[in-house]
């Protein structure tokens, strides 16, 4: 019986460029992850009380929900098919004293307030009586202000630290390689279950080569609370080369990883593909060999340095390390295969040689 575990909690995601293999975000502050498989079942009835003749199956999808404690711009960017760029022009406010009569001098150098013109506001310190004003260059003449009166100055300057990104009003999602990474715990079951085991053992990995975004964010923001940026979308199919033909692609690979497990702990036998073999003298055929388990999993072709091959007479055939066999002379021997270090996984092959028709 295959052995349970608990998927409990939440993971941390990462999303790669699909062209560069560079990571664009990643994240281990997720507060909720949810994966959704679905496929829609049509039945197809009739005769006598409209009886179930068959069902096809259609509309296939994958979907993945998550949510961030933390704000992220490099979300929202993907989710609009933006891109983030360095230095932005930014709104500032700065206190400053004059020094000059009717002149106020900024430390940045202002920049255009969308299409006005270099603009900025100010108010004298603890008012809130804001007036326009113009700047040439990085001051900006007024009328009865004083030397050495405390002023609050508004305006735009660049700010090469700043980020930015443009939301465009027909904007295009990202597609990005997403992988999934969520802890599993150990399943405790019996009268003698003892939760201290309950620990994590091992995680499960969701590999999406295809994750098209939602292309939906929402800031929902209170007094009380803070916002969480959701990262959510689609896998879209993913094509191993025979698109159109027998291949219908796959959404996302499934990996279960538990921690020190024994690769072998889940094999129930081993086989080989061909264990009666016929050679001619000086023939060579290599031995392909399967781990087979219970259950659902498929079986698994073992790496030959994995294994020991042993000829019981190797002047009929003979065996190298690679599972390689040679004929050598007519007659008949066998082949026997051991995983190594584990005696009670072996198999045998019966070789048959025969001499070269004169």
């Amino acid at each position: 019986m295959a052995e349970r575990f608990i998927l409990a909690g939440v993971g941390d995601i990462q999303l790669f460029d699909q062209s560069t293999g560079e990571i664009i975000v990643t994240s281990k502050t997720l507060t909720d992850s949810g994966i959704n498989f679905s496929v829609t079942a049509e039945d197809i009835r009739g005769g006598m009380a409209n009886a179930i003749l068959g069902k096809y199956f259609h509309d296939t999808a994958m979907e993945l929900t998550l949510t961030d404690a933390l704000f992220s711009l490099e979300y929202l960017a993907l989710n609009v098919g933006g891109t983030i760029t360095a230095s932005s022009n930014v709104l500032t406010m700065e206190q400053i004293t004059t020094t000059v009569a009717d002149t106020i001098s900024v430390t940045n150098t202002p920049q255009q307030f969308g299409n006005i013109g270099v603009i900025g506001w100010y108010s004298i310190a603890g008012k809130d009586d804001w007036k326009k004003i113009t700047f040439e260059g990085k001051d900006a003449t007024v009328t009865g202000l004083a030397v050495g009166t405390t002023v609050c100055v508004k305006y735009i300057y660049t700010d090469a630290s700043a980020e930015q990104f443009t939301v465009s009003s027909a904007f295009i999602p990202n597609q990005v390689h997403a992988i999934l990474t969520l802890p599993l715990f150990k399943s405790t079951q019996g009268s003698d279950a003892s939760f201290t085991s309950s620990s994590k053992v091992g995680e499960v990995q969701v590999d999406i080569p295809n994750f098209l975004l939602a292309g939906a964010q929402e800031l929902s923001l209170s007094s009380s609370g803070a916002a969480t940026t959701a990262l959510s979308g689609s896998a879209l199919a993913t094509y191993t080369g025979q698109e159109g033909c027998s291949d219908a692609g796959y959404y996302a690979i499934l990996k279960q990883i538990v921690y020190n497990k024994d690769e072998w702990a889940d094999v129930k036998a081993i086989v080989i593909a061909d264990s009666d073999i016929d050679l001619v003298e000086s023939e060579t055929q290599t031995l392909e060999v399967y781990a087979l388990y219970s259950g659902v999993k498929a079986p698994r072709l073992i790496e030959a340095s994995k294994l020991t091959f042993t000829s019981s007479d190797d002047t009929k055939a003979e065996v190298d390390a690679t599972g390689k066999v040679t004929a050598i002379a007519a007659g008949s021997t066998t082949i026997e295969v051991v995983v190594t270090g584990h005696s009670d996984l072996n198999a045998m092959a019966v070789v048959t040689v025969t001499a070269p028709t004169p």
